[in-house]
């Protein structure tokens, strides 16, 4: 870290060469892939879990719903999303592979139009910026609004990573930004103008963004780092008096707020205002010290106090820097042995939600632990971030899978119970089955159509008489036949045939209604037959095939488990791996802070040992007598 006066420039280089903002990072990769009516129904499922924000739910459903041709109405929108989704999980490939086809494919204007923006955005993340940009000037005017906002900062952010800054100039100047943009697009230009050494110009520009009335924290932030870009710039310029006011506008309690302090501190010392410049170093030493500002303060305390002629609180404030450092550096070595040996990185996902993220995820909240404050400065890094989002996906990954062969263990117990109960169930189902004849039934059904077809023929009334009736009939027809029915007194026989007669009416009256009745209950029981025949052939080979089809589950089963075991298997090779990347740099990082504070202690003890020697100068000198040479 640079001293005295030069202890800004870190921070300009920071903010000015170490690239501008892209407003609205946390879009989605496949942000507002519809805006059309849904007229498939699984479309529609799939687009419920996209907007919970379960993308690993709605990839999966899409995946199948096209593959049993579910989406008609939909295919390119689905092929559109089905693309952000691969890019949300860092597949670019096959994210490309999808955009490219959809091109090929002649789509609609719309759907031409989101693809080649987001086969561009694509490219831009993948560093291929000027292929980027060669996808980005093949879009039309049919962008929706959302994508057509950002997609200027994205061209923007292309030409500054090929170093034409004249482009970005010229492109962010004609752009009418649509609302909070503009303070982006001025920010991302006065960084451009910067870079190009136009400082007159970036001046302005940034002059504009800090005194903005922000409203959001977003935009206090952006403010914010404005002012502290525009009043390091003057630093470097030599102007304390601009840089000043402007690094004052910082909030104290924001991001950037160290670093401002920091500059007001060095703004007021340039001017020999080292009273002054103790105000905001004094504040910032209270601060937490792995803030490369708030180290520096430990050293520009004294510095200040030595410039003042306090050369006892300085030698007192030197010490105290020396045992701050000392005890940051056991504690850094004791992280860094954490780091190593693996148990930093979980400590992260104490309070965090599990499931697989989406591409922006980041870590809400930080469990409250010895090493929180080390996890903050590790997850401000955008490798780092980048890395441990893959790092949580894998986790989450094998717990899914880890779910998944708990459930496939589950149906293989259910196959093997089922099979088991059918087991001691199909001697009896069979004997069961085997009493039952439908072909039986269908000469039983024969005898009865031929008995209908004889009486209709014959048009006996008797034949199609109720079971009562029947037995009425008959025993009106044995009185008639008994051989003394002829003697019997002619009342009783013109008695007996009154009856006969009567019945015989009755009978023949509803002899139609009752053929008619007989026909259609004949027809009925033609359809049970048939329908229990092929009932009962169904239930004959589901009883004898059922054996078969479990063995066929059980195969099935063991097939899945045997996939998900490699899949794990791989999971957490990866796993494993990304483990050791993030491990590396926690510890790569931790390692840099380690080493920052060891060359400040350096510092420290040298400036410490320069005001030894002052004094033993000063008191040796005094000792002389008058008029003597030293």
């Amino acid at each position: 870290m640079p001293r005295g006066p030069r202890a800004f420039r870190d921070g300009l280089a920071w903010l000015l060469l170490g690239g501008s903002l892209l407003a609205g990072q946390a879009s989605h990769a496949a942000e507002a892939v519809t805006g059309s009516i849904v007229r498939d129904l699984h479309y529609g499922e799939v687009l419920f879990h996209f907007y919970q924000q379960d993308d690993f739910t709605a990839l999966n459903h899409l995946l199948v719903a096209q593959a049993t041709g579910q989406l008609p109405h939909h295919e390119a929108e689905a092929e559109l999303l089905l693309g952000g989704l691969y890019l949300s999980y860092g597949q670019h490939e096959r994210a490309e592979a999808i955009f490219v086809q959809l091109l090929a494919g002649g789509a609609e204007a719309s759907v031409h139009d989101r693809a080649w923006f987001y086969l561009g955005k694509l490219r831009y993340q993948r560093g291929l910026h000027e292929e980027a940009l060669a996808a980005f000037d093949h879009i039309g005017s049919h962008l929706q609004k959302a994508l057509a906002a950002e997609l200027p900062m994205l061209q923007a952010q292309c030409y500054m990573a090929l170093g034409d800054y004249d482009g970005a100039q010229r492109l962010l100047e004609a752009w009418d930004a649509p609302g909070g943009w503009l303070a982006y697009a001025r920010y991302n230009l006065g960084v451009a103008l910067a870079r190009l050494g136009r400082t007159d110009e970036a001046t302005a520009l940034l002059q504009r963004v800090g005194s903005m009335a922000a409203t959001g924290e977003e935009q206090k932030s952006l403010r914010d780092k404005a002012n502290l870009a525009l009043g390091y710039a003057w630093l470097q310029a030599d102007d304390a008096a601009r840089a000043r006011p402007v690094l004052e506008r910082v909030r104290l309690h924001g991001p950037f707020a160290n670093k401002a302090l920091l500059g007001v501190g060095w703004a007021r010392a340039m001017t020999a205002d080292y009273d002054g410049a103790l105000l905001p170093w004094l504040e910032l030493v209270q601060r937490d010290l792995l803030d490369s500002a708030v180290q520096e303060s430990f050293l520009a305390v004294p510095h200040a106090l030595g410039q003042l002629g306090a050369h006892g609180s300085a030698v007192e404030s030197y010490q105290r820097a020396l045992g701050v450092f000392d005890t940051e550096l056991e504690h850094l070595d004791a992280a860094i042995e954490r780091a190593r040996h693996g148990t930093l990185l979980p400590a992260l996902l104490e309070e965090d939600e599990p499931g697989l993220s989406r591409w922006y995820w980041r870590l809400d909240a930080i469990p409250d632990r010895e090493d929180s404050r080390y996890l903050y400065l590790l997850m401000a890094d955008h490798g780092f971030q980048e890395g441990f989002k893959n790092y949580r996906d894998l986790l989450a990954l094998d717990r899914y899978l880890d779910d998944w062969q708990q459930r496939l263990a589950a149906y293989a117990d259910m196959v093997e119970t089922r099979g088991e109960a059918l087991a001691s169930r199909l001697p009896a189902t069979r004997a069961r089955l085997a009493g039952m004849d439908v072909e039986e039934l269908r000469q039983r059904r024969a005898v009865l159509a031929e008995r209908l077809a004889h009486a209709e023929a014959a048009h006996d009334p008797a034949a199609l008489a109720t079971a009562e009736e029947q037995d009425r009939w008959q025993r009106l027809a044995a009185v008639a036949a008994d051989p003394g029915f002829a003697d019997a007194d002619p009342a009783l026989r013109d008695q007996h045939r009154l009856l006969q007669g009567v019945m015989l009416w009755d009978l023949d009256r509803q002899f139609r209604e009752r053929a008619w009745r007989a026909r259609r209950t004949l027809q009925a029981l033609d359809r049970g037959i048939e329908r229990a025949g092929g009932q009962l052939a169904a239930v004959r080979e589901a009883g004898l095939g059922k054996p078969e089809r479990l063995v066929g589950f059980a195969a099935r089963i063991d097939g899945l488990s045997a996939r998900i075991a490699g899949m794990r298997q791989a999971v957490t090779g990866s796993l494993q791996r990304q483990e050791g990347v993030l491990s590396a740099m926690a510890e790569g990082e931790l390692g840099a802070q380690k080493e920052r504070l060891a060359s400040y202690r350096v510092q420290a003890h040298f400036a410490l040992a320069t005001l030894y020697d002052r004094a033993g100068a000063v008191q040796a000198a005094a000792a002389l007598p008058a008029g003597s040479a030293p």
